[in-house]
Parts: C-alpha cells; sequence; structure tokens
C-alpha cells in the first residue's frame, strides 16, 4: 500500500511540474522527442544509397567477400568473425523469393525449370537441392507439346528455352493434367439447430452494452476501441500486449532481418539528423519510446509484415500496439521508481544542477547533460490512470520482463530502480 501511494505521488508531482513549466529547456526539446508514426519515411535503399554516396561513417569495410582489403580493423574483424560463427549458412540475394515462386508452381512444371537452374552459377544449394528440382538435373523433358514433338533432335535444344515445350505455353492445347468442375459446389443449408446450441451455450445477453454492469466486471479489463498516443491504458490492454512478447522476441533468431533493423535504425539516425529532427545521442529516443522507433526501424526496413501478423491475434495494428507499449512501459517505470531515483529526477525537473553543470562543463558539453537529464524525465513520466493500472499487473509486467530479457527485440525496457 505505501508503494501504491507513494506511486500516485510521484505522477502527481510529475504532472504539477510540466504543468508549471518548472522542467528546465522542456519546449527546447519537446520536437527533437517526437516520434510521428503517421511520417512518411524514405525505404531502405534510398537511404542506403544515399549515404554510401554522402557519408563515410556508412562504411560497410569491404564490397565483396573476396576484396576484404588490406587496411587492418579490429573492431570489424571481430565482427565478421563473431558472425561468422553465429551464421552457418548466408542466404543467396533473391533466395527466399525464387523458393516462394517455385511453391506456387505445380510440381510437372519443374521439369521445365530445373534443368536451367542447374546451369546458372552461383545459384544456391537450396534451390538446386529442393525436392523435384533437384532430379531435373541433366533431365530432358518428358511432356512435350504437340508443337514441337516432332521437330528432329528436338533434345539438343538449350535448357533456356525447356520452357517452349510446355503443352500449356502454346495455345489450343486443353491442360490435362487439372480438370475443370463440371458442377457447382452444393450451397450448404443453415443449420438452424446449431445456431439454437451456440445461442443457448453463449448468450446474447452478456454482450449488450450493459452487461458489464449486470455481470458485475471491471471496465478496465476490457480493450480501448481505439487506441491513441494519450489515450488512457486499460489492464485488458496491457495483457494484451504482454501476450505479443514471446513470438515478438522470437524474431531476435532471424539474423537476416536484425541485421537490415539494425542498419535501418542508423539510417534513421542520420537522416534526421539532415532533416534537423535528430537528438545529441540518438538512442534517446529508443528509451523514452522504444517501441514506436523500433517500428520506425521496422518500417524503413520493409520488415513490419512480422510485426503485423504477431501483434493483429491480439487485436492490435502496429501503431495501436507501440502505443500500448511505451505506455506501459514508461508507466511501469515510474511504478517500480525507487525513493532515491525520483529524487534525483525531481531535482533534474526543478533545475537544481543547471548552474553547476554548466560552470563545470561549459556551454557546449552542458547541452548534452540537459539533453540526458530530459531523456531521463520522459523515459519516466505517465499519467496517474495509466500508472494504476500496470500497478495491478506489476507481477506479470516483471515476469514478461525478465524472461524478455528487458528488451522487445532489442528494443530497451531500461527500468530505473
Amino acid at each position: 500500500m505505501r508503494k501504491l501511494l507513494f506511486t500516485i505521488v510521484s505522477v502527481w508531482l510529475f504532472m504539477v511540474w510540466c504543468a508549471e513549466g518548472a522542467i528546465p529547456q522542456r519546449e527546447k526539446y519537446d520536437p527533437l522527442f517526437v516520434i510521428d508514426l503517421g511520417q512518411e519515411l524514405p525505404s531502405y535503399e534510398e537511404l542506403q544509397a544515399f549515404y554510401r554516396e554522402k557519408h563515410t561513417l556508412y562504411d560497410r569495410k569491404y564490397q565483396w567477400h573476396w576484396a576484404i582489403g588490406n587496411v587492418f580493423d579490429a573492431a570489424f574483424r571481430a565482427t565478421i568473425n563473431e558472425y561468422g560463427h553465429a551464421e552457418k549458412r548466408i542466404k543467396a540475394e533473391n533466395e527466399q523469393s525464387l523458393l516462394d515462386a517455385l511453391e506456387l508452381l505445380p510440381k510437372e512444371y519443374y521439369q521445365y525449370i530445373g534443368p536451367y537452374l542447374h546451369t546458372v552459377p552461383g545459384i544456391s544449394d537450396k534451390i538446386l537441392n529442393l525436392p523435384g528440382i533437384k532430379e531435373t538435373k541433366n533431365q530432358f523433358p518428358t511432356r512435350l507439346a504437340p508443337q514441337v514433338a516432332d521437330i528432329p533432335d528436338i533434345e539438343y535444344l538449350s535448357p533456356y528455352l525447356y520452357f517452349l515445350l510446355m503443352p500449356e505455353a502454346w495455345p489450343g492445347n486443353e491442360p490435362s493434367e487439372v480438370p475443370l468442375p463440371k458442377t457447382k459446389p452444393v450451397k450448404q443449408v443453415r443449420n438452424h439447430e446449431l445456431y439454437e446450441l451456440i445461442k443457448n451455450i453463449v448468450p446474447a445477453d452478456d454482450f449488450y452494452p450493459d452487461a458489464i454492469q449486470k455481470k458485475g466486471l471491471d471496465p478496465s479489463d476490457l480493450r480501448s476501441l481505439q487506441i491513441t498516443a494519450t489515450s488512457p491504458l486499460t489492464s485488458g490492454d496491457i495483457r494484451a500486449f504482454v501476450r505479443t512478447l514471446p513470438k515478438l522476441n522470437e524474431l531476435q533468431g532471424n539474423i537476416e532481418a536484425m541485421a537490415k533493423i539494425y542498419g535501418a535504425g542508423s539510417l534513421l539516425d542520420y537522416w534526421e539528423n539532415e532533416q534537423g529532427k535528430s537528438l545529441p545521442v540518438s538512442s534517446f529516443k529508443d528509451l523514452v519510446a522504444p517501441c514506436s522507433r523500433l517500428l520506425q526501424k521496422m518500417r524503413v526496413a520493409d520488415e513490419e509484415r512480422y510485426l503485423k501478423l504477431i501483434v493483429a491475434k491480439d487485436g492490435f495494428t502496429p501503431e495501436g500496439w507501440a502505443y500500448t507499449c511505451d505506455k506501459t512501459i514508461r508507466a511501469y517505470r515510474l511504478a517500480t521508481l525507487s525513493a532515491s531515483t525520483a529524487q534525483s529526477l525531481k531535482a533534474y525537473a526543478l533545475g537544481a544542477y543547471n548552474q553547476e553543470i554548466r560552470e563545470m562543463l561549459g556551454d557546449k558539453k552542458a547541452q548534452m547533460q540537459f539533453v540526458t537529464m530530459q531523456a531521463a524525465l520522459r523515459m519516466h513520466e505517465s499519467p496517474r490512470h495509466d500508472v494504476l493500472e500496470v500497478y495491478k499487473n506489476r507481477e506479470l509486467l516483471r515476469e514478461s520482463f525478465d524472461k524478455a530479457g528487458y528488451s522487445i527485440i532489442a528494443a530497451p525496457i531500461a527500468v530505473s530502480n
């Protein structure tokens, strides 16, 4: 009870400080901490091409695996060494898209494609060893179109042109392998007994607007109909968010996707710096709003589809999930704040150290310290309602964050103590 009382008082104090404008230089930094999920961002390829030409910061250290260069770089060597031990096989370019295309084709068409694939230099062994493709090496197709069946020495045709041997490649040839349906499917008859049984098991009265009051349910257990950056959290939203964490963190095993997300983060930082919207330390945005920032990185990297598939199962849009995640994390930080950390944050907010910092560090270095203090304050800003909802679910959140290693797809949760 004492912990809950302290939490409520802490939240109230933060709201008072913000309302009175006590936090020094807050307005100056407000635009730099904004993460607009409706903003149109450049693509990964556009940023990659631009910064490869413009910045030496974006330096891959090599162009091809046979031209690494002759300048020793200890950090680069360690990175390559570690990656080499972590990943046994690096996917060839366009490997997955080719595998997907082959998956959609009927197996009887492999005999026209497989022999050619076996002649392409550098093609992935995973494709060449695919069942149905592997057996076609140096094999001539057995299904021939009538239009070409009588051509002399047709077996010497280049594998590149084997697609011309398909009966389906010529007009007038009826496909024999896939018979057309003779009759329309039978229309299903409505089963009235089944619907009556469902009504008895799940009465419609349970879903009327006043059902909550009748059953004595807690409104906070319901989900939010429309989630925004400022909409209040509910326990239902928090529990749904927690259910997404195990599947989300499995994505860290996808080395290719994670590398692209990390790269997109660096490119996004450079791009925002060009726009005059970057912080002196770009990672502060990841600390204040880790999930909104992660969503931006995934959009730039064109990896948002992973997030959509996972969070949709619990009724979230990517934006709704990001807002819920950020609000939950900030409220959890505040709900678990120690007295000493709260006192330090209060001193930051009141500007107690400002003059001392300027005298010790000088104006230029002092600005770096001030933005660090601003980030620390914003990491713990949360309305009282959200903190109370998180407090109800604090044990569930603690266990979930522990299992996740206090990160969400490598985005830091960073809980203070």
